[in-house]
């Protein structure tokens, strides 16, 4: 899951720019320990004990990941001495009415709350959390990856988050089927082989055809729909018009043609049958972030060692899932739910972790550039891609691409109605892009009934 393409983005991940992040949420006595700097800001990690243990308060997080928190919080309390942390997992399908419900009552509210993509739009509407660029965090967009701020602010221009780890996306592929089918395994030798989405149709064909129909290029529908439907990013959401034609006409097109062609496995995304497909080997193409390394091809293919490669998707790259991770407008100890934020996601100390045990990647522009040594060594799943390197990958060869669309609560609604609808157009060849996209319209009007529907 947008976004501008600056400069950064197309040099060399050695040559990424450089500079300290300024991390803020301190207090005053931590401030002067920090050696002073700019008013309101301190660097977290250039903190001394006795910065950090002027941080005090008690703050509530809910995360859906419990690995992720049991090893996380006492790591920072070990920074963090007095702060207490008081975590709930929660389900991330049951987030937001929890908290919802929370604000409704006005009596359990966290801290630190979580935006899962889904949702991300709806919750930023809320007008819940607080403006990171203001004090007492005054934290800089531009510290971020070029392409996050959009996916990080209200419609208000605020930015009211950070990344819980970036989620630039390409194709995930099964090399024994891409050998046998498109003449090649090597990465660099199959993205040159279909560098657009007509090339991509037409060996789909060809590998329809040689399999007997066994084989399919993607697993399903939903699979093709969410790689070209984010990499042909731009807002389509102005106030309460919804220009859905002009955002979703491109992309559906392609779909289409390709479910027309016999490209498309008949799989519902993130059903048993679409997680039992990774290892089945009936279909080569995968939608892949970060994250999809552990939890669709690592879970799903356990024997799948060296079965497995990576290249950017023809036509861009795109962002795929992703959580933003903001602070509650109305929580009264901001500066240690923002010093957890800083050192969980953004700090040195709480990358190290962060990265190293769970994959994730920092949002911050420092990140690459300070740890451009983590990203060479590599990580324990690549050995699922035979060795190649993913996250170097993803830096060197995907990033520079990534689009997404700003989020607002309208653009979770018009996921909602595609996925009630999308598995119909899976199956039913009567249903043509013109068809599919006036019942869209309708539906989300169903949803957004003050909305003007285009």
């Amino acid at each position: 899951m947008k976004y501008t393409k600056k400069s950064w983005l197309y040099v060399p991940a050695t040559l990424l720019l450089a500079g300290a992040v300024t991390l803020a949420g301190c207090t005053s006595e931590s401030k002067n320990a920090a050696g002073g700097g700019e008013k309101g800001t301190s660097t977290l990690n250039g903190d001394s004990a006795a910065a950090a243990a002027g941080i005090k308060g008690t703050i509530k997080v809910w995360d859906w990941d419990e690995a992720f928190l049991k090893k996380m919080v006492p790591e920072f309390n070990k920074r963090f001495p007095n702060v207490k942390v008081e975590y709930t997992v929660v389900n991330n399908g049951d987030y937001m009415q929890k908290l919802q419900s929370g604000i409704a009552s006005g009596s359990d509210v966290p801290d630190v709350v979580l935006g899962e993509m889904n949702y991300r739009g709806q919750l930023f509407d809320l007008d819940i959390l607080d403006n990171l660029e203001k004090a007492p965090y005054n934290f800089k967009r531009t510290e971020l990856l070029d392409y996050l701020p959009s996916i990080l602010t209200n419609s208000k221009g605020e930015l009211v988050g950070v990344d819980q780890s970036i989620t630039p996306a390409g194709l995930a592929y099964r090399r024994d089927l891409a050998k046998q089918y498109l003449g090649t395994d090597d990465p660099d030798a199959l993205a040159k082989a279909i560098p657009d989405w007509n090339a991509f149709i037409e060996k789909g064909k060809k590998v329809q055809q040689d399999s007997g129909g066994k084989v399919t290029m993607f697993a399903s529908f939903d699979d093709a729909y969410r790689v070209i439907r984010e990499q042909n990013s731009k807002p389509y959401v102005t106030g309460t018009t919804i220009n859905l034609t002009d955002r979703l006409q491109l992309p559906l097109t392609t779909v289409f043609s390709m479910r027309d062609a016999g490209i498309l496995g008949k799989y519902e995304a993130y059903t048993p049958g679409w997680n039992a497909s990774f290892a089945k080997g009936d279909n080569i193409f995968y939608p892949m972030a970060p994250w999809s390394a552990k939890w669709n091809i690592a879970a799903n293919d356990k024997d799948g060692i060296g079965r497995w490669g990576l290249i950017p998707a023809p036509g861009g790259s795109y962002t795929y899932g992703g959580t933003s991770v903001g602070v509650y407008k109305d929580s009264k100890n901001k500066d240690a739910a923002w010093a957890y934020i800083n050192f969980a996601y953004m700090s040195d100390e709480g990358m190290a972790i962060n990265y190293k045990e769970f994959g994730n990647m920092a949002g911050t522009k420092q990140f690459f550039e300070k740890h451009k040594d983590w990203i060479d060594a590599g990580t324990e799943y690549d050995k699922y891609f035979a060795g190649q390197n993913l996250n170097k990958t993803f830096v060197e060869k995907i990033v520079p691409t990534v689009k997404a669309d700003p989020q607002t609560k309208y653009n979770a609604m018009v996921q909602t109605a595609y996925g009630s609808l999308y598995p119909l157009w899976m199956k039913d060849m009567s249903i043509n892009v013109k068809t599919a996209l006036e019942k869209l319209k309708s539906e989300v009007k169903n949803l957004a009934p003050e909305a003007t529907i285009k």
